[in-house]
């Protein structure tokens, strides 16, 4: 899992913003720093599109927005630490500190579904999950990222 991180594809995200927002904050995060994207506004489109079938908020101030794209190249992950808590309609109804995206080629169905199952396992374990949580700041949240396994 640690493989897909990436420190310039971490970001703290200072403000208000709607979940819309911060998804577009991270889109925008992987484009500027990597070369997985080969079409922003398209990714950004499926993202959105994944959300209106229901919520990636898996509750516990951590929500795993997700989708495959024929406009990316390979799985990329960015991670947004929110300055203020955004409803992603977690089931538990908490807002979302840690909203971590995950992008896939269509191809890659099974190392995709492999990634975000072991992130929402990951994140089950209350003291990682509160490590990362409990950053208030990029610094924070790059040493609790380095803690998870």
């Amino acid at each position: 899992m640690l493989k897909y991180f990436n420190s310039k594809l971490i970001t703290y995200i200072k403000g208000k913003h709607s979940k819309n927002e911060a998804l577009k904050i991270l889109v925008d995060l992987i484009s500027e720093n990597s070369d997985a994207l080969k079409d922003e506004n398209h990714f950004y489109e499926n993202i959105l599109a994944r959300e209106e079938l229901g919520s990636t908020g898996i509750g516990q101030g951590i929500a795993i927005p997700h989708a495959r794209s024929e406009k990316i190249d390979k799985i990329v992950v960015a991670i947004g630490l929110l300055e203020h808590r955004v409803d992603f309609n977690s089931p538990d109804g908490e807002g979302v500190k840690i909203v971590i995206l995950v992008g896939a080629p269509k191809g890659q169905n099974k190392e995709y579904l492999h990634l975000v199952s072991e992130l929402v396992r990951t994140f089950r374990d209350k003291k990682l999950r509160e490590a990362v949580t409990c950053a208030t700041n990029y610094q924070e949240l790059l040493e609790a990222i380095a803690e998870l396994k």
